[in-house]
């Protein structure tokens, strides 16, 4: 953890908290020196704070980059295509609260619809007979719109969430910030040009490269 020792905590943080954090998530062992401080405040803040994020989800996208793919849930990575953001990639890790669940319900029922529900119709009209619903009917449609809809998407890596930002750099992933759909791009690149640039150099070569291209 000497690396983020060496660097400065405006606000009214505790440096030696925030690394104490860090070691008893063991973040560092999982990709050495290239979390950024800016990731790791984040990090603390929304879990020990605000306590509106589970840490272990993150890290367990962070083990998926970095090796383990059995170990995500959601959908794969991607790069970001247009500035301010292009030259770095994002993976979604799952976000806590009903809205999050929401999101990904509405999602999968986009996509596929009710299964059971739909083959109820097709049993139906293949029959010509007239039938109704029952109240078991009705808890085995709830239940299929709800637990195996998440179970599809969970077992199709679909399921989406908020990013895990990070830069990829000689072959090794560089992870940078958090963020929302909703942060705004310019209001990430701010964060990481203020913070993360000074702690990773090559980030302002790799982003001006990125913008040229």
């Amino acid at each position: 953890m000497h690396r983020y020792t060496e660097l400065i905590i405006k606000g009214k943080m505790r440096l030696d908290e925030i690394i104490d954090f860090a070691r008893a998530m063991a973040i560092d062992t999982v990709a050495p020196d290239r979390i950024s401080i800016l990731f790791l405040v984040q990090l603390y803040t929304n879990t020990v704070v605000l306590r509106r994020m589970n840490p272990a989800k993150i890290i367990r996208e962070i083990k998926a980059l970095e090796g383990d793919e059995r170990m995500s849930r959601t959908k794969p990575l991607q790069p970001f295509k247009h500035p301010p953001l292009k030259g770095l990639w994002h993976k979604h890790y799952l976000a806590e609260g009903v809205g999050s669940m929401a999101r990904n319900l509405q999602n999968g029922l986009k996509k596929d619809g009710l299964p059971w529900f739909e083959k109820r119709i097709q049993e139906a009209e293949k029959t010509k007979n007239e039938t109704y619903l029952t109240e078991i009917d009705v808890k085995a449609l709830v239940d299929d719109a709800i637990h195996g809809n998440w179970l599809r998407r969970s077992e199709a890596n679909e399921l989406t969430g908020e990013w895990i930002i990070y830069a990829q750099y000689e072959g090794k992933n560089y992870y940078l910030c958090l963020g929302q759909h909703d942060s705004g791009d310019e209001y990430l690149r701010k964060q990481i040009d203020d913070a993360c640039c000074l702690q990773f150099p090559f980030l302002t070569n790799l982003l001006s490269d990125a913008a040229l291209e």
